[in-house]
Parts: structure tokens; C-alpha cells; sequence
């Protein structure tokens, strides 16, 4: 029997506040996260129904439901877009098994199980990240500062946003493991296994982000003579790519023409600007790769180089595309140990980092506190969501046919209604985005339906006007089908079958054949 004085085996007191302390700022930390990741909740449960972000989260959960549907099968091809052709999409499993298996947790605890898991799923990933890269970050000097950054910035935000069930989340939080093992790796530790299961993960999610983190990051390596093989971590990198291959095959898209005009709606694939890194990351993006080159070269640390490099290359990505911005948030934060400690005073630091934080705060603030423009236009856009619920629903219980609706709510017309649609919001679904261009600028009274579709959804027509003459590149007519719908509905051939503020749904009395649908 222990005989021993119970103060020779308790915890030193300066040990456990120095826990307290830790612990109760991850608590903070996390909960800050999540007030971040949830900012936009009024909008996504309103009323009875959750509605998720954008066209392609509806069409990720119309995946979902597949996969439910038909747990074993891979999904390689959509008939619920560019119907009745359909796509073969570059979405892949590691997601959709994902919000399926949350949506089984949430079984016993919600109405709508699904629904519920695709909202949850990308902050949970997000607070996942912060959590992991907490415990990673152990004693670093300044890892605070690094999960701060995180929990704060709006473009991580973005991508773990709450009814948002986009790749982005997924793939944030594998790039953000495999640079941990990187960096633990570069710092002599036994990481190689970690980071190629992070590295076959993410290329599984998506070919290319991850693929061009990947070669800077081994040109990193081969440039400071830091490229090893190792059989067990080449095997686990294999094996993964091998399952994916398998599962989801390699699919290439032939390239559309009217690309560049489409590309134009599309949010990340814009120019981004100083003013808009600035806003992600605050003005320390600046001074980072210097002082961090810096620090290579005065303390002879390759981990040093290989974060300034990554910082460069990922700000001129950034520059190019906006879709970069969550990895260049990423590489800052992570990099805010090794950039913060250039300064000789941990309380000089801390001080040049908070001010360097002003342009997220003047951000945050225009999303939190909206102008009067754009309070209207998010009002706007949840009157449209929930009037397109309505809409669609109308759909539901009648015949399986293709329906012509604007490209960017033909996905969430999908999961509303069950009917495939003609359009859609992926650019393999081009094809019939542009016949549903055609189709509502059509002059003609007897219009030439396109894929043989059903039935028809319109919504004020000046947007859907200019946006289909963008994508045709051509000048929009005087008197559009979709204006003569939207104004007139009793048009020929046309059936109204529902209408509300926003929208008005026909059913196309004969679309020709055996297939006529007749009111």
C-alpha cells in the first residue's frame, strides 16, 4: 500500500494553470470558431426547412441522398443535371460518406437527419481542424496566435460555413493535417505515414489544390535535399490513390467554349486584390515571406524557406483566383508561430499582430452590420430561396420529366422537387445551360423545347435576361420567352401550374410524343 506524502504525486500547481489556462482558452477559441462558422444561421434554418448556401451544396446532397439510397454503388455519373445527357461530375466519395454517416448519428435526435447533416458538417470539420492543429501546436510560441487566426479569419470562415456541405471544408482540414506532418516532419519527427494519408485523402477529394500543394511542397524538399523515400508511407499514399481510382474513377471534362462567359458568375473563380487578402489574413501577409526569409537565412531554418515559399506562391494564386484563399488563410496561420517570433518581445508580437487584424475586424463588421444594399439583397436572397422551395414542391407528385429553370437554382429545384433538371451549376452541365439560354431568350411563339423537357420555372426575367445573353455572348432581344412567361403566363403551349412572388412553374402542355404532358 502507497505509503507516500499525496503532494509528492500531485500535479505543481504552476503546471496545472498553465493546463486551465490552455484548455479555457481552446474553449474560447473554438466557441469564437463556431460563432464564426455560424454567423449565417438565420438564413439557413428559416422556417421549417434548412436551405443550404448555393447551387452546389444542393447538388451535394442530392449525391447524398444517393448514396443512401444505394450505399455500395459509385456515383459517376448525374442525370439530375444537363438531363437527360447528364454529367460525369468531379465529386467524389470522402464527403458524401462523411454527411452520411452524420446524418445516421443525427437519426435519433432530428426531424430531418439529412438535412441537418449537410448543414453540420462543415463547421464541425472546422472546429475538427482547430482542435487537431491545437494539440499539434502543443507549447509552439505563439499557437494561440495561429488558432486566433483561424477562428477569426472570413474566408476560413467561408469554407466551414454552416449550411455549406462544399469540398472546401473537407479539404481544408486534410491540407491542414498534411502541413502539420510537413512541418513536424521538417522538424525531425516520424510524421511520413500521417502526411501520405493526408496527401491521398485530400487528392481524393479534389485533383487540384491538393496536387499543386503537393509538387511546391516536394520542390521544397528537393531543394533542400529533404526528399526521402519511405516504402510504408509510399504504400499508405498508394493504397489510397488506388481505392479512390477504383471507387471513383478518373473523369475529364471536354471543354466548353462558352467557359469564360459562364466563369464570370462563378464567386472564386475572380480575381481576388491586396484589399481582399488583406481582409482574409490582415496586413502581417505583408511582412510574413520576408520575415520568414529572413529567419532562413539567419538561423539556418529550411522550415523557414519552405514557409515562405508556400506563402508566396499561395498569395499569387490567390491574386489569380479567390478559390486559393482558404490554403493562403491556412499557410499564414500555421506559419504565425515561426513569423511571430522574429520579434524579440513576445508582448511587441502580439501587439503588431492584433493591429495587423484591423482589415478582418472592418470585414466582419460590413458582414455582421450590413449596409442598407446589402441588407436588402441577403433579405432578397432568403425570400428566394424559400419562394423557389415553394416553387419547386409543385413538382414533386407529378411525371418524371426534365425541368428548364435558371442554371444557378437548378440544383436546389432538384432536391426540392425530385425532377431532373435540363441545367445546372457544375461546367460539365454547360451544355444545357446554354440550351436553357436559348430557350428563354427565344423570339419564337412556338419555341423549340430543349431534352424534351416538361416543364418550365421562371423568375423575374431582367436577371435571367442578362445572364443567359452573357453566357450566349449576344444581345438579349427585345420581348425574351422568359419575359413573355413571367409577364403574360398565359402563353401557348404553356400551363400555368403554380405561381408566387418571385417565381411562376408551367408544365409544357405537348412537348412532343408519347411524352406529352397535357394539362
Amino acid at each position: 500500500m502507497p505509503t507516500g506524502n499525496m503532494s509528492d504525486i500531485a500535479m505543481p500547481p504552476a503546471r496545472l494553470f498553465r493546463i486551465a489556462a490552455a484548455g479555457i482558452f481552446l474553449f474560447f477559441t473554438l466557441g469564437l470558431a463556431l460563432a464564426a462558422f455560424t454567423w449565417n444561421r438565420e438564413a439557413v434554418y428559416f422556417g421549417d426547412a434548412v436551405y443550404f448556401a448555393d447551387g452546389d451544396c444542393y447538388a451535394r446532397m442530392t449525391r447524398v441522398r444517393m448514396f443512401l439510397e444505394h450505399p455500395l454503388t459509385p456515383i459517376r455519373h448525374h442525370e439530375f443535371e444537363n438531363y437527360p445527357q447528364g454529367t460525369a461530375p468531379h465529386t467524389t466519395l470522402p464527403l458524401d460518406a462523411l454527411i452520411a454517416g452524420l446524418a445516421g448519428l443525427l437519426g435519433g435526435i432530428s426531424g430531418d437527419p439529412l438535412s441537418a447533416a449537410g448543414a453540420w458538417v462543415s463547421p464541425l470539420l472546422g472546429l475538427a481542424m482547430l482542435g487537431g492543429l491545437a494539440v499539434w501546436g502543443g507549447r509552439i510560441p505563439y499557437r494561440n496566435a495561429m488558432l486566433i487566426s483561424l477562428a477569426v479569419s472570413p474566408i476560413v470562415s467561408h469554407g466551414f460555413l454552416l449550411g455549406r456541405p462544399d469540398h472546401q471544408s473537407l479539404l481544408m482540414l486534410l491540407v491542414a493535417v498534411a502541413l502539420a506532418a510537413e512541418i513536424a516532419i521538417w522538424r525531425g519527427a516520424k510524421w511520413g505515414a500521417v502526411s501520405a494519408a493526408a496527401w491521398a485523402l485530400a487528392l481524393w477529394v479534389s485533383l487540384f489544390e491538393p496536387a499543386v500543394l503537393l509538387a511546391a511542397v516536394l520542390a521544397a524538399r528537393l531543394a533542400c535535399r529533404r526528399l526521402e523515400f519511405s516504402k510504408i508511407p509510399a504504400a499508405i499514399f498508394c493504397g489510397i490513390l488506388l481505392v479512390a481510382f477504383v471507387w471513383d474513377g478518373f473523369r475529364v471534362a471536354a471543354f466548353d467554349p462558352r467557359f469564360a462567359n459562364w466563369a464570370r458568375n462563378i464567386g472564386e473563380l475572380r480575381h481576388g486584390s491586396p484589399g481582399i487578402l488583406f481582409s482574409w489574413v490582415g496586413w502581417l501577409i505583408v511582412p510574413a515571406p520576408f520575415l520568414l526569409g529572413f529567419r532562413a537565412f539567419r538561423a539556418r531554418d529550411p522550415l523557414c524557406a519552405l514557409l515562405a515559399w508556400l506563402l508566396v506562391l499561395l498569395v499569387a494564386l490567390s491574386l489569380w483566383h479567390v478559390r486559393w484563399g482558404y490554403f493562403l488563410a491556412l499557410v499564414f496561420a500555421i506559419s504565425l508561430p515561426w513569423i511571430l517570433i522574429s520579434f524579440r518581445w513576445r508582448l511587441a508580437g502580439w501587439a503588431v499582430f492584433v493591429i495587423a487584424l484591423w482589415p478582418v475586424a472592418a470585414a466582419w463588421e460590413q458582414t455582421l452590420f450590413p449596409d442598407g444594399e446589402m441588407f436588402r439583397a441577403r433579405g432578397e436572397s432568403v425570400a428566394d430561396a424559400v419562394a423557389l422551395r415553394d416553387a419547386a414542391v409543385r413538382l414533386r407528385d407529378l411525371p418524371r420529366h426534365g425541368v428548364i429553370a435558371p442554371w444557378w437554382f437548378s440544383p436546389a429545384v432538384v432536391w426540392w422537387s425530385g425532377q431532373p433538371c435540363v441545367a445546372g451549376t457544375s461546367h460539365q452541365s454547360l451544355p444545357g445551360i446554354a440550351e436553357t439560354a436559348e430557350f428563354f431568350l427565344s423570339e419564337s411563339g412556338t419555341p423549340e423545347i430543349p431534352r424534351r423537357a416538361g416543364y418550365v420555372i421562371t423568375y423575374e426575367p431582367d436577371r435571367v435576361i442578362s445572364n443567359a445573353a452573357q453566357i450566349l455572348g449576344r444581345e438579349a432581344p427585345p420581348n425574351p420567352l422568359v419575359k413573355r412567361l413571367y409577364e403574360h403566363p398565359r402563353q401557348p403551349g404553356f400551363h400555368l401550374v403554380h405561381a408566387n412572388r418571385f417565381f411562376k412553374v408551367f408544365r409544357i402542355v405537348n412537348p412532343g410524343g408519347s411524352d406529352a404532358i397535357r394539362p
